[in-house]
């Protein structure tokens, strides 16, 4: 038992679904792509810059075979199976699944955004990556969305359709829906009945939809919470021998321990190294 999970139990916290492995580390500052040459015309599939995201560490397709796509399908498998109720107890609004960090710097953009890709290789399943860490909406920055009307937006204007804003990138399964414009009022917005509306027309309009908030850090904002609400599964990044025990448990004592939460140790090397997946990966298709 390792010492976040003493400390865990010792605060009577209850976690229902945690993956395992160790995810590489992030970027500490992701530079912005440039900027694509169709990115301010919504109607349009947007290019993404996957070598650019490769060169900054990310999942991309073209790294299915490596160790970090498997210690992704590791994780993906377990929220899939509560997303389309195959699991032993029906998960209430499984497929909405929330991707916070109890600091700020922990990866969870990173483990949002290599959680999506893995899912977008999927199948049988489509993803919607939706940026809700509104006051430092990384990922729309990252991806080079700025300028792209997003959630904010839409709250903002109950009748905007969101098939107008959801960005169609050049990969089959994912769809991206960005932060949108900054708002001083952006907690109350996230916790009106317009977002709550949102989140079950996310969960229910398509059958075969995974929808991953990336939200902001539990302990930094008043936003966080309020996702957590709309989710029904929730994955908390810990970044290994930084996170305070004490601010792991503050973050989990936020949400709703009725719901689907899981734990992400990131940034820890000692497991899953390339002993275990370089040789054999290393080898694929040289038979």
């Amino acid at each position: 038992m390792s010492s976040i999970e003493r400390a865990m139990e010792h605060g009577g916290q209850q976690v229902q679904a945690k993956p395992q492995p160790k995810i590489n580390e992030p970027p500490a500052s992701p530079a912005v792509p440039p900027a694509s040459p169709n990115v301010d015309f919504p109607d349009e599939v947007c290019h993404l810059n996957l070598e650019f995201l490769e060169r900054q560490g990310y999942l991309t397709p073209k790294l299915a075979r490596s160790q970090l796509a498997e210690e992704y399908r590791m994780i993906k498998r377990p929220l899939l199976i509560n997303a389309f109720g195959r699991g032993a107890a029906p998960v209430e609004r499984g497929n909405l699944i929330m991707v916070t960090s109890a600091l700020p710097g922990e990866g969870k953009t990173f483990t949002s955004m290599n959680l999506a890709m893995s899912m977008a290789m999927e199948r049988d399943n489509t993803v919607l990556l939706v940026d809700s860490d509104v006051v430092k909406p990384t990922l729309t920055r990252m991806l080079g969305l700025d300028s792209r009307q997003g959630l904010i937006d839409a709250l903002l204007d109950p009748q905007m359709d969101l098939a107008d804003i959801i960005v169609k990138p050049d990969l089959p399964n994912l769809r991206i829906l960005p932060a949108g414009r900054t708002h001083a009022h952006s907690t109350e917005l996230l916790a009106s009945t317009q977002m709550r509306n949102m989140a079950t027309e996310l969960a229910e309009r398509y059958p075969d939809r995974v929808v991953i908030f990336d939200a902001p850090p539990l302990l930094a904002t008043s936003e966080a919470s309020v996702v957590a609400r709309l989710a029904g599964q929730i994955m908390v990044v810990v970044e290994e021998g930084r996170t305070p025990q004490q601010a792991v448990l503050d973050a989990l004592a936020q949400l709703d321990n009725q719901k689907v939460i899981g734990m992400i140790l990131n940034k820890d090397r000692r497991i899953l190294s390339n002993d275990y997946y370089g040789g054999y990966y290393g080898s694929y298709g040289q038979q």
